[in-house]
């Protein structure tokens, strides 16, 4: 079987697309996402387990899903149609959406665990993680207005599906499994004239699919959560995070990966490739706290009565105010001096906005980079093995299976009972947007 890099057949039946961003349009592509990526460098047996045959671990329900209610809030918040009006319904909107995707994620979460009421103990942490999104949304709304200036939003929550080409614009065809029962389903549906029909039953190895079916195209496909415009017309892809602990974004650092992320870098050069002028990335981070006012300890400690512990969820001004208004005594002879500078230096950081800037060649190589990856995924000749290692396998998924499939055991067993076959990848879900292409 050829790669499909250069097709030597062409169908014999009238052709449908004449372009790859017709197969695009139809959503008729071989889409490779970030996630793949990274499971396809992390370990082939687990990458071809999920993307090659569709198995994904069987999970439980949950009541809330509080990274995506969160950014639900945030693309209300950043609705370009929105920006520039009054603030104070924008912050009534985001927290009312924040609050109803909140809702109907107990809601289904019932409806699947055949519950019509949550657990005592379900209903507490929904509540609490339901106060802690709310809480945040305030405080980032209130530290916002410093930092949301020099840009406007353009996009929010914009998908992207462009072609993955090589140094001489060569399009990749793939003609795996899927790509190929994708295919016949397509060209079988009602969605083709019916002169265009594919006539021959599908069957994994069939002559049309070895001889002259060409493949469909490789592209490469996302989600980004705000594209905005800066005041000289470049374009800066954002990220949101919600995180328990922030980076640091420094040079050297022991989080300093951001300079080498690739997700973001891969979202700027697909936006490259689409023509924007792109400067780089900004990724924001969150903390999943937000500013509390200290409770006074059960008897005096040193002279305080408030706690100087450096764990405190607490800005500067919120402890000075409390202190200040509620152990006078102590504020006024400097007790609290040194952890109310300690806070101005580095305590009460509730989030972090890290801009980083990606040159032409840098969205170039990465391009390339990506080019090449998608050779090796697509390769039908492509050699499948574990890479175990201490970290990689510790929360994988698939060691069970794995294990008996190293002793030659019954791992299909593992895989049929643990797992569930999908059809379709999370991002192959229908979607009510439609993807923006080269």
């Amino acid at each position: 079987m050829s790669h499909g890099l250069i097709p030597t057949h062409t169908d014999p039946l009238p052709e449908i697309f004449s372009s790859v961003n017709g197969y695009i349009d139809a959503d008729l592509v071989h889409s490779i996402h970030t996630t793949e990526r990274r499971s396809f460098r992390g370990c082939r047996r687990r990458w071809s387990w999920i993307f090659q045959e569709g198995y994904y671990p069987l999970t439980t329900p949950k009541p809330l899903e509080f990274g995506v209610a969160y950014h639900k809030a945030m693309e209300v918040w950043y609705d370009p149609q929105m920006w520039g009006m009054d603030r104070d319904v924008s912050v009534a909107l985001a927290r009312k959406t924040f609050v109803d995707v909140c809702k109907k994620q107990l809601k289904d979460f019932l409806e699947k665990t055949n519950q019509t009421e949550p657990e005592p103990e379900v209903q507490a942490d929904y509540d609490e993680r339901v106060q802690l999104g709310l809480g945040m949304l305030s405080e980032y709304v209130k530290t916002s207005m410093q930092l949301d200036t020099n840009f406007r939003p353009v996009y929010v929550e914009k998908k992207f599906e462009v072609p993955i080409t090589g140094p001489n614009g060569e399009t990749i065809w793939c003609k795996c499994t899927r790509c190929w029962k994708r295919y016949c389903e397509y060209r079988q549906s009602n969605r083709v004239p019916e002169s265009q029909r594919l006539v021959t039953p599908y069957t994994e190895d069939s002559y049309a699919r070895r001889i002259w079916w060409r493949g469909l195209p490789v592209t490469y496909g996302g989600r980004i959560d705000m594209i905005a415009e800066d005041l000289e017309g470049r374009i800066w892809p954002y990220d949101w995070k919600t995180a328990m602990r922030l980076s640091t974004g420094e040079p050297n650092a022991p989080d300093d990966y951001l300079f080498l992320d690739d997700q973001v870098t891969s979202y700027c050069w697909a936006l490259m490739t689409l023509g924007l002028d792109v400067a780089g990335f900004v990724y924001h981070e969150q903390k999943k706290a937000f500013p509390v006012e200290p409770e006074p300890l059960a008897r005096a400690r040193m002279g305080r009565l408030f706690s100087v512990n450096k764990q405190l969820d607490c800005d500067w001004k919120t402890y000075e105010t409390t202190v200040r208004e509620n152990d006078l005594i102590g504020y006024s002879q400097g007790l609290y001096d040194e952890f109310i500078q300690y806070l101005k230096d580095f305590g009460g950081v509730f989030h972090k906005r890290h801009q980083i800037h990606r040159t032409h060649q840098e969205l170039v190589n990465a391009g390339h980079n990506i080019y090449l990856e998608a050779l090796d995924i697509t390769n039908p000749d492509l050699r499948i093995y574990p890479s175990a290692g201490r970290f990689g396998c510790t929360y994988c998924a698939f060691q069970d299976p794995c294990l008996s499939k190293n002793r030659d055991d019954d791992f299909q067993y593992a895989l049929d009972t643990m797992f569930e076959k999908r059809e379709k990848h999370y991002f192959q879900e229908p979607s009510t947007d439609k993807p923006d292409r080269g």
